[in-house]
C-alpha cells in the first residue's frame, strides 16, 4: 500500500468520519527481538533505521552510547541501534529520535537519592547535552520523541507539576534554534498514572501514547488522541487502539514511518514480562463512522462566537500568552477550562480564583473592572528562577507593619507552596532610593520577616523559605519621579528551587 498515513489521520482529525485502524493482529519482528527484551522503540524518517533499549543491556561505555548493526526483513536493510539499558546501575538511556545528522535520547542518574534527567545529542560521534531550561525529571524513567520537522519534542517525565507519576510535557524549538522550557500537555491527556513513550504523527497533531491511567485490556495501553489547537492542551478524547494492538499485557512505543503500510510497537504478551517489538498493518480502505458528519469551518476551541454581552476570562502564560488548561473557583463551586476560557453571565461581586499548576493563582472580584467580552487574565509560572512581585503585600508607611488585606496575596504564595512541595522560594524586600540606605535596607529586612513569619504561621516549613532585603540597590524603574519611584517599593519572591 504506500498511501499515507498522515492523510488518514488528517482525516480523523479534521472531519471526524473515520478511524485509525489495522488489518489482524500484531506479530513480532523476530529479527529485531532477543531473549534481553526490548523497550523504547522510535523510528527513523531519514534514513532506514530503528532504534530501541535492550531491557537487560548493562552499561555501555561512555564512548559508545549505543551499537550498532544493520538486519534484513522484507528485503530491506535496517540499521539498528541498540542503547544499553541502566536499570542495574539505578539510570536508564531510551532514544528520542533521528535527526538527518543524529540521534536525541533520554538519560537518566541516580546520585545521592535523586534522579536527573537530561536530553543529549549525538551527531558524528560528538555528543552534548541539549539545554532545556528548568528540565526536571524525579522519575528513574524517561522517554519522548521528536516531531518530523525537528520543531517538537514531547518528553514523559516526573516534574513538580505532574498530575500523577510521568506525564507528557511539550517542548518547543525557538525562532533562534534554541529549546523552550517543558510544559504540561494538560489534564486532558495526563492522569494520575503513567503517561510515557509518546508518538507525535507528521501532521504535528495526532499524538500516539501508552499509559496505564485509563483502563484497557492490560496494564499499559496503546490510546491516541488529537490537538484541537495551538495551546498544546486541548485534546480530543483519547481513543484506545483497541484489541489488535492492546493485550493483557503491556504495550508502549507505537511508531510509524508516513507513507509505509506497517506500525510498530513493543509488546509484553507472551514474552517472560519483557518487551517484544511487533508490527501491525495499517487498514488500506478505513471505513467511515456510520454517522456522517457535515464538513463546516473549523473553528479552533475557545474561539467559537459566544454572546456579545457575555464576560469571557481567558487564562494566559504570563511570559508566553499561550492559553493554559485551567481551574476557576466561585465559593464552593468549581469549573474546569481545558482552554482557559470561563464565561461569566453576570457582575456579581463575587470573588472568584484563578489556578493552574505550576502557576501563582490569582484572585479577582467580578466587579466593573472586568469588561463583556474576552478578559485576559495573565498567570506567573512558578518554574525554577522565576521572581514574582506581590503587588499587593502593602506595609504601612516607615514600618514593617502590614497593611490589612495584605495576607490574601500571601495566601496564595502559601498555596503554590502546599500545591508544589518541592518548591523553596526567596522572598526578597525592596525599597526606593529615599532617605538613609542603611535604614532601607533594614527596612525591607524587617518587612521581609514579616511576610516570611505570616508564610510559616500557615504551616509552611522554614526549610523551604528564606528572604533577604536589598534597600533600594535593585530599582526595576526610575526613582526621578513618584509614579515610577514606587514601583520600586515591593516585595517579591524568586522560585530558588522547583
Amino acid at each position: 500500500m504506500k498511501s499515507s498515513i498522515t492523510a488518514i489521520l488528517l482525516v480523523v482529525s479534521l472531519h471526524s468520519v473515520a478511524q485509525v485502524a489495522f488489518e489482524g493482529k500484531g506479530h513480532t519482528v523476530d529479527s529485531l527481538n532477543t531473549p534481553n527484551g526490548q523497550n523504547y522503540l522510535v523510528l527513523s524518517h531519514f534514513h532506514q533505521s530503528i532504534a530501541f533499549t535492550e531491557e537487560k543491556g548493562g552499561k555501555a561505555a561512555s564512548s559508545d552510547v549505543f551499537s550498532t548493526q544493520e538486519i534484513t526483513f522484507d528485503s530491506q536493510v535496517w540499521k539498528v541501534l541498540t542503547f544499553p539499558d541502566w536499570l542495574g546501575e539505578k539510570g536508564m538511556i531510551s532514544p528520542i529520535g533521528f535527526t538527518e545528522d543524529g540521534v536525541l535520547y533520554n538519560q537518566v542518574t541516580f546520585d545521592r537519592g535523586m534522579h536527573y534527567g537530561k536530553v543529549k545529542y549525538l551527531s558524528q560521534g560528538k555528543e552534548e547535552t541539549v539545554e532545556i531550561p528548568f528540565l526536571k525529571n524525579k522519575s528513574p524513567m524517561q522517554s519522548g520523541c521528536i516531531s518530523r520537522d525537528g520543531r517538537y519534542m514531547i518528553l514523559s517525565l516526573e516534574a513538580n507539576n505532574t498530575y500523577g507519576v510521568e506525564d507528557l510535557y511539550i517542548v518547543k524549538k525557538k525562532a533562534d534554534g534554541s529549546w523552550d522550557r517543558a510544559k504540561n500537555l494538560g489534564f486532558q491527556l495526563n492522569t494520575e498514572f503513567q503517561e510515557i513513550t509518546p508518538f507525535l504523527a507528521e501532521d504535528n497533531r495526532t499524538l500516539f501514547f501508552a499509559t496505564n491511567g485509563r483502563g484497557g485490556q492490560g496494564s499499559f495501553d496503546l490510546f491516541y488522541t488529537v490537538r484541537q489547537d495551538d495551546s498544546w492542551r486541548n485534546w480530543s478524547e483519547p481513543k484506545n487502539l483497541g484489541p489488535q494492538i492492546n493485550t493483557t499485557g503491556s504495550e508502549t512505543s507505537f511508531g510509524f514511518i508516513d507513507g509505509n503500510e506497517w506500525a510498530y510497537y513493543v509488546s509484553s504478551q507472551d514474552s517472560d514480562g519483557y518487551g517484544d517489538i511487533m508490527r501491525i498493518k495499517f487498514k488500506e480502505e478505513i471505513e467511515a463512522d456510520t454517522v456522517q458528519v457535515e464538513e463546516q469551518p473549523m473553528v479552533e476551541a475557545g474561539n467559537e462566537p459566544t454572546d456579545p454581552s457575555t464576560i469571557v476570562l481567558k487564562v494566559v502564560d504570563a511570559e508566553t500568552n499561550e492559553a493554559l488548561s485551567a481551574e476557576m473557583i466561585i465559593g464552593s463551586e468549581k469549573r474546569i477550562g481545558a482552554n482557559g476560557i470561563f464565561e461569566i453571565d453576570s457582575l456579581s461581586g463575587e470573588e472568584i480564583e484563578l489556578k493552574s499548576l505550576g502557576y501563582l493563582p490569582k484572585v479577582l472580584l467580578l466587579d466593573e473592572q472586568l469588561k463583556t467580552g474576552e478578559n485576559e487574565i495573565p498567570l506567573a509560572s512558578v518554574a525554577k528562577g522565576s521572581v514574582i512581585t506581590l503587588e499587593h503585600v502593602l506595609f504601612q508607611r516607615g514600618t514593617a507593619n502590614m497593611v490589612e488585606g495584605s495576607e490574601k496575596e500571601l495566601n496564595l504564595v502559601v498555596e503554590v507552596l502546599n500545591d508544589n512541595p518541592n518548591i523553596k522560594i526567596l522572598l526578597k524586600g525592596h525599597t526606593d532610593n529615599t532617605g538613609d540606605p542603611v535604614k532601607n535596607v533594614q527596612l525591607s529586612e524587617a518587612r521581609v520577616k514579616a511576610a516570611k513569619a505570616y508564610i510559616l504561621s500557615q504551616g509552611i516549613s522554614a526549610f523551604r523559605v528564606s528572604g533577604k532585603g536589598y534597600g533600594g540597590n535593585q530599582p526595576i524603574a526610575s526613582n526621578e519621579k513618584e509614579e515610577t519611584r514606587k514601583l520600586n517599593r515591593r516585595v517579591e519572591f524568586e522560585v530558588v528551587e522547583d
